[in-house]
């Protein structure tokens, strides 16, 4: 507990450390049935191991599915509360404290509080003295928010217009002054008619001067409604914009490792991509299409207003322009599916070969990729054409359509005054005629929006292919063990998708927790796939894998990763300092704890050469770095979080052989207290492991140390035999090997 509040075991160090704001949260959204990781938020939320402001926090809820409210309270709004408890409040000394519930009875009432550090020690009762004493009054009351479904709806216009739905407010604004400035839309043509049948036929001066009056009135408040319609349109848009891309992004980082095994790079990112399109079209033609239509409620009653028969006459012609739009819905949807596959293609190209740029240069492939892209273009911009040559069609049709409204209007008007069988006026029937071409705007404007519709159709499937894919399998409260590092695998069996032969088959193998254990075998043999296994990063396996004891498939994955090391063979940095990427999983880590693990990995030496240490800027790509050199910061990345298992995938593979020698020698240094799997094509930098693990098409071949492999194992004396070659015969591995041949 903070200090005066409870036990007085939390120094002032301590608080400042953590405030307990993420345990709070964490333990209040459990309470409401939100899963929500401390160590995760922390990790990712979180920047620099600080806890955050009061403001992030409650972003970080509402993300999750809270509606959080900060509020400042008394004493007595507790004894109120009831049922809505539990509630955050924070303290003077900056730390927060959950307060679970509120006992009157008695002679003193009390609030029960607990601290959210110290989850395992029991609620303290407080009573009102003690806790004004140390509370600012500050609280924030947490509750589910009913009804959200961002996560469980499938990507589709559905889940779209619920996003656009949740700027109602917004929207609504702008869908009355769209209604205001529709009304105001009318006073032109009753401005002309009112001058035509009433000024110039009767020389009223007066009447004109309060024409203007009324117009400059008019053009003011048509001005401020379009400005606020633009701006609220823009704020709303913006709104929108930000919580798709953050969906979005959030369902890629779910997927499983599978999809982007199955699925190009640049497919990838190009359908993402085609998310822009897809909010441009309802927060901009859809919406303001919608607008336009609204603006019908006011001017198809004016019309009827003023001529019933010429009303009836202009509905007839947008019937007739809605049938043609309506007919030419299908082939437009079919021919922009070609535009979207060519495009694809074109898209998919462009990617692969700025990917492949070192290598088209190496085998001077320029000229062939040249001619590939042109045929690529060419598709593209047929399919392009054909589109459009389609979409023009309806639009050429609709053309004399909507000018006949105008002349036709005219004529028909100027028919039935000349007949005599109605009563109309010259203004009246300019001013008909205005409105009526305003009235089929939104009409004409639905032919314009047919393309955008289908393109944003297309885009829309695109971007749900990824985003729809079924995610990665989590647990919300997986098992979190302590992380020792035992393994055991059980008749594990797993296959590829698509791929005909099991990659592991009937796999079984024990590993002591503190071991160092190698893994080899030839190419295909199984020895990535078991530790892809390890990484929960495929899960649709056949067996029981153990890790501590636990079935890795009750773990929490989360939990799982971050007190795991992985060091692949061609490692990943990102764009930043050599400090960022070192410190990436573990920003809280100290300057000490980086340069060790700097230091063990063997790249402190090169790194004090740099100019600016670790401040160096690595490049897109580590284009500045040499291989050895971006490995040797991605083992210092694993060390620094002190994981309890660490892994090297072919880890060692692309350094030089000082380099490979630090980490050889440092290797027991950095085993201590944690299990190390290893695997490499590289025999001899298995010698020294307390285990080696012999793979064959997805079997356990066989396991021991390397004296003992030497003698039993054809296959791994055969490898070594073959990477060994240039021992001499009076070396000691050749003396030894010969004797344990001859023993065989």
């Amino acid at each position: 507990m903070s200090v005066g509040i409870g036990v007085e075991t939390a120094s002032r160090e301590s608080v400042a450390l953590s405030t307990g704001a993420l345990e709070a949260l964490a333990h209040v959204s459990t309470r409401l049935g939100v899963s929500m990781s401390v160590e995760r938020l922390r990790r990712d939320l979180v920047d620099e191991g600080r806890d955050p402001s009061v403001r992030r926090l409650i972003k970080i809820a509402t993300d999750a599915g809270l509606k959080v409210r900060a509020t400042r309270l008394e004493w007595s709004h507790l004894g109120e509360f009831g049922r809505a408890f539990p509630v955050m409040l924070r303290l003077d000394d900056g730390s927060w404290m959950v307060a679970e519930g509120f006992r009157g009875e008695g002679e003193t009432p009390v609030v029960m509080i607990r601290d959210p550090r110290s989850m395992d020690a029991p609620a303290l009762a407080i009573d009102e003295l003690r806790l004004t004493a140390h509370w600012t009054g500050e609280a924030l009351l947490v509750k589910r928010r009913p009804g959200r479904i961002d996560d469980t709806q499938p990507f589709g216009f559905g889940w779209m217009l619920g996003q656009v739905l949740r700027e109602k407010t917004l929207f609504r604004d702008v869908a009355l002054a769209a209604l205001v400035l529709s009304v105001l839309a009318l006073v032109p043509p009753m401005l002309y008619m009112v001058v035509v049948d009433r000024v110039l036929v009767h020389h009223r001066l007066s009447t004109l001067v309060v024409l203007v009056i009324g117009i400059t009135v008019v053009l003011i408040f048509d001005t401020i409604l379009g400005f606020l319609r633009r701006t609220v349109i823009a704020v709303a848009a913006a709104k929108i914009d930000a919580r798709i891309g953050i969906h979005v992004f959030d369902r890629l980082l779910g997927l499983p490792i599978d999809f982007f095994d199955r699925n190009a790079t640049g497919l990838i990112a190009h359908k993402l991509g085609e998310v822009r399109r897809v909010r441009t079209f309802l927060t901009g033609q859809l919406f303001g299409g919608i607008l336009d239509v609204t603006t019908l409620a006011v001017l198809v009653p004016t019309m009827f207003v003023l001529d019933p028969i010429l009303a009836m006459f202009v509905l007839g012609i947008g019937c007739v322009m809605a049938t043609i739009i309506f007919v030419y819905m299908g082939p437009v949807r079919r021919a922009y599916v070609g535009v979207i596959e060519a495009e694809h293609r074109k898209s998919a190209m462009m990617i692969e070969t700025i990917q492949g740029m070192r290598t088209i240069k190496t085998l001077a492939l320029e000229g062939r990729r040249r001619n590939e892209w042109d045929t690529c273009v060419a598709e593209a911009v047929r399919t392009a054409t054909d589109l459009q040559f389609l979409v023009n069609q309806p639009q050429t049709l609709l053309a004399p359509l909507e000018k006949s409204i105008y002349a036709g209007s005219l004529c028909l008007g100027a028919y039935l005054a000349i007949s005599e069988t109605s009563v109309v006026y010259a203004g009246t029937l300019v001013a008909f005629t205005m409105i009526a071409t305003r009235a089929t705007q939104p009409i004409v404007a639905l032919a314009g929006m047919m393309q955008q519709y289908q393109e944003a159709r297309g885009a829309l499937a695109e971007v749900a292919s990824v985003v729809n894919a079924k995610p990665e399998t989590r647990r919300e409260n997986g098992v979190k063990p302590q992380m020792r590092g035992a393994i055991a695998f059980h008749d594990v069996r797993f296959t590829y998708a698509g791929a005909a032969t099991p990659a592991l088959d009937g796999i079984e193998f024990a590993i002591k927790p503190g071991t160092v254990v190698g893994m080899m075998g030839r190419s295909g043999s199984g020895k990535t796939t078991v530790t892809r296994l390890l990484q929960g990063l495929h899960q649709s396996y056949q067996g029981l894998i153990k890790i501590d004891g636990v079935d890795m498939r009750e773990i929490d994955l989360d939990h799982l990763r971050s007190r795991m090391g992985v060091v692949l063979q061609d490692s990943f940095l990102f764009k930043g300092t050599i400090r960022e990427n070192i410190l990436m999983a573990r920003p809280d880590s100290s300057p000490s704890e980086m340069i060790e693990a700097a230091r063990m990995a063997g790249a402190e030496e090169f790194i004090e050469r740099l100019p600016r240490g670790y401040e160096t800027m690595i490049e897109e790509g580590a284009s500045n770095l040499s291989g050895g050199q971006r490995q040797r910061l991605a083992i210092a990345r694993a060390l620094v979080t002190d994981p309890s298992l660490l892994i090297f995938d072919e880890a060692t593979s692309a350094l030089d052989p000082d380099s490979e020698a630090i980490i050889s020698e440092n290797l027991r240094r950095i085993a201590v207290g944690r299990t190390v799997v290893m695997i490499s094509h590289r025999l001899t930098s298995l010698t020294e492991c307390d285990q080696i693990l012999v793979l064959e098409r997805g079997r356990l071949h066989d396991a021991g140390r390397h004296d003992d492999l030497l003698k039993r194992c054809e296959t791994y004396r055969h490898l070594w035999f073959q990477q060994n070659r240039h021992l001499t015969s009076g070396s000691d591995h050749a003396r030894h090997a010969t004797a344990a041949v001859a023993r065989g």
